[in-house]
């Protein structure tokens, strides 16, 4: 029994002892009614129980909210124990089956509430198979606290400098910024009911899940930097922002890949970066030396081996297959010229309220809240595969 419960229960038992006490010295004496000192002991007694039973029905009430007394909910507090070790993956599922235990910080019934997401996640589930993150090269990153933003876009570098006699005029040089206000989107999706057991019984089944709606929610992401549309609630994509470098397609795939490390260098741009397609990358990896013949041109675009620096650069410069980019443009780029603002990083929220809560079920939602900055639109050569 809950301990503040079992107090006030007992002071309760204990005054109704002592009224109990006054009717029994009245009627011992054969007396029919209370003295002044006994009836105001009475009415105070009397008073007094009538505060511990609003304590004692607010307390049951508080108890019934908790779920304590609720087999389900106690297995959650169950699976919340059990999980113990000290793995990323393992320390989650702890955090989720707690915070369905303790919503809002309170010990109350299942309702609502926030999970954070670990760095790394292991899940036992195996998952389908997903390409190497586009985002990942996305590091250059700013919070913002507020939804809306605004930052300086470059849009003219003409370097005129040069030397100068004494005396004479210096030349002047036009570097042109404009300020660019925008605002954080939401980017966010649902899972479907989840049964509640799952978070004693597969924890490893939850771990999954996570896994895959935080994946959801960057996939979702990639998408918008690439090719948003900029209307409505969509970002504005490197295929969208005017001020992109264009490289027309020239003679063969391979020359016009290379024609695009020379746009950038041509501008002083030096990329990091190469994003194709898995269809372009395909291509790329089995383009042969000659139209009948059998040894194939490049090392393959992802092995980055020297065999393949005359057309790609360095190896410094990363390959990145990701199916974010649309088959026939190669993106060639200095990726720390695009920066995400976020107002509200990746979070995932667990609902077992309202229907759920009849069907002891929950509901999972992932989602981030943010925004695209594009600084210098110039350093992201979009290359044409297509003749």
């Amino acid at each position: 029994m809950n301990e503040k419960l079992r107090r006030l229960l007992t002071l309760h038992a204990d005054r109704k002892a002592e009224r109990a006490k006054i009717l029994a010295a009245v009627e011992a004496r054969g007396a029919s009614d209370l003295t002044a000192d006994e009836t105001k002991r009475f009415q105070s007694i009397t008073e007094s129980l009538r505060e511990l039973d609003a304590d004692i029905a607010a307390v049951r009430d508080d108890i019934a909210r908790s779920g304590r007394e609720n087999p389900d909910v106690a297995a959650v507090a169950r699976a919340t124990a059990r999980v113990g070790d000290n793995s990323a993956s393992n320390a989650w599922a702890h955090r989720a089956a707690d915070a369905i235990r303790k919503m809002s910080g309170e010990a109350r019934a299942i309702s609502s509430g926030s999970v954070d997401v670990p760095v790394l996640v292991d899940p036992a589930v195996t998952p389908k198979a997903r390409p190497t993150r586009l985002v990942d090269l996305l590091v250059n990153r700013a919070t913002v606290q507020s939804n809306a933003f605004e930052y300086f876009r470059q849009t003219v570098r003409t370097n005129n400098a040069a030397p100068v006699a004494d005396l004479g005029s210096k030349p002047t040089s036009v570097f042109t910024v404009e300020p660019v206000e925008d605002r954080a989107r939401v980017i966010a999706h649902l899972s479907e009911e989840i049964p509640i057991r799952l978070w004693q019984d597969a924890a490893e089944v939850v771990r999954w899940l996570e896994t895959e709606m935080t994946e959801g929610v960057l996939d979702a992401l990639e998408s918008q930097v690439v090719s948003g549309s900029g209307t409505g609630e969509n970002m504005t994509g490197i295929l969208t922002v005017a001020g992109t470098t264009a490289v027309p397609f020239a003679t063969d795939v391979v020359t016009t890949l290379r024609k695009g490390v020379t746009a950038l260098q041509t501008i002083g741009v030096m990329p990091n970066a190469w994003v194709v397609s898995p269809a372009d990358a395909e291509a790329i990896d089995l383009t042969k030396e000659a139209a009948d013949g059998v040894g194939f041109l490049l090392d393959g675009f992802t092995d980055g081996n020297a065999g393949s620096a005359n057309v790609f650069g360095p190896t410094s410069i990363q390959r990145v297959v990701s199916p974010s980019v649309p088959t026939g443009t190669a993106i060639l780029a200095d990726w720390s010229q695009i920066r995400l603002y976020v107002r509200e990083s990746m979070r995932l929220d667990v609902d077992a309220g309202g229907d759920h809560f009849a069907k002891n079920a929950a509901v999972m939602r992932a989602e981030a809240r943010i925004g695209l900055g594009h600084l210098r639109p110039a350093s992201f050569a979009l290359i044409d595969l297509v003749a």
